[in-house]
């Protein structure tokens, strides 16, 4: 019982930006890595970003979206096998809860420059209003 009491107090820690977690995704048959890129702490939800190993076709063609993929390189990171590309075109909100769950594991964290050249991809997105935007990415 104290292990898994600590097991989730340890994992609330790793609530942050940058914070990646591998867990199952909806309409998706696999896991996936989600990105938290932002927590709006008013509401206790998070703005997360999916890994993929492949740039979409669809997002191939267009310019817009294919700019709002980030490049995260397999030696950076030890839970990656391959280079991924983070797609920054399609934020989802989260409630953090969610990751809390045993569905969810923490793998690590992105580098300071990776999760930057997230936000910023986020923001050029265009999918976010400048209100929501703020409440995730604004200093507290």
């Amino acid at each position: 019982m104290k292990t898994t009491v600590l097991s989730g107090q340890l994992k609330s820690l790793s609530l942050t930006p940058g914070a990646v977690f591998l867990g199952p995704f909806e309409g998706v048959d696999h896991e996936k890595f989600m990105v938290i890129a932002g927590i709006d702490d008013k509401r206790v939800y998070a703005c997360t970003v999916l890994i993929n190993s492949n740039i979409n076709p669809f997002i191939m063609k267009r310019q817009h979206m294919l700019d709002c993929q980030v490049l995260l390189r397999s030696e950076q990171y030890s839970f990656l096998s391959h280079d991924s590309f983070v797609n920054c075109a399609q934020p989802i909100s989260a409630n953090l809860q969610h990751f809390l769950g045993d569905e969810y594991k923490y793998c690590g964290c992105l580098n300071q420059d990776d999760l930057e050249n997230v936000i910023e991809s986020i923001k050029r997105s265009g999918v976010l209003t400048e209100e929501v935007l703020r409440e995730y990415f604004c200093s507290k």
